[in-house]
């Protein structure tokens, strides 16, 4: 699952999803395009409030 589906589902922005695991609005849009790899304490609180878990999210697999 994209990272966006999963913040999609939750209907939550990807401004509000940074506030609320306390990181800015580019560095978020990073991870969820990719091009960044979250730390192990963002990975969990984003899937604490997505309701999913780290193996699911698509960017955060190995090739």
């Amino acid at each position: 699952m994209k990272l966006s589906e999963a913040r999609n589902n939750k209907n939550i922005v990807q401004e509000d999803l940074a506030h609320m695991i306390d990181v800015s609005l580019r560095y978020y849009q990073r991870l969820e395009s990719g091009k960044s790899i979250p730390t192990i304490k963002i990975a969990l609180r984003i899937c604490r409030i997505l309701d999913v878990s780290p193996f699911e999210i698509d960017e955060w697999q190995d090739d």
